[in-house]
């Protein structure tokens, strides 16, 4: 070969295919998690729509003093252990813990029998209480078993 000819030319180095489907893979994962996790988050939801408007309901009930809406919401087991005279009294010496400003509830579970739903509900006057209401079916309606506001 001949010192003074030309170089023969060099090939640019073959970039790494792999890397790209790579990339892509994980984009697509991503992509397909968030999605999948926002469908979850909105079953969960609608699941839920019915034993939580009974909640939003009972609260606004007692909040508004209308113990008798309010204890409506009571399932027949739960009425034989508290009385709306019972309730009514409990509710009027405690009105600030019905004047709900906002719910959240972090935990919930519905099956076709019952329904629970835990989490904080943050009062008018900004204080924030742990709350736990719990509700079975009963005649096709949302009923209260149970509820917890402020303690276990």
């Amino acid at each position: 070969m001949d010192p003074h000819s030309p170089a023969a030319p060099v090939a640019a180095p073959k970039k790494a295919g792999w890397i790209k489907w790579v990339a892509l893979g994980c984009g697509l994962a991503v992509v397909l998690g968030v999605a999948f996790s926002a469908v979850l988050f909105f079953v969960v939801k609608k699941a839920t729509a019915g034993p939580e408007e009974v909640v939003q309901k009972f609260l606004a009930d007692a909040g508004a003093g209308n113990y008798e809406a309010a204890y409506d919401a009571f399932s027949a087991p739960l009425k034989e252990s508290q009385s709306l005279a019972d309730f009514a009294a409990a509710a009027a010496a405690n009105p600030s813990l019905f004047q709900v400003e906002e719910t959240s509830f972090t935990n919930r579970s519905v099956d076709m029998s019952g329904a629970e739903f835990s989490g904080t509900l943050t009062l008018k006057s900004g204080t924030e209480m742990p709350a736990t209401f719990k509700l079975v079916r009963e005649n096709d309606r949302w009923k209260f078993i149970g509820y917890f506001i402020g303690s276990q």
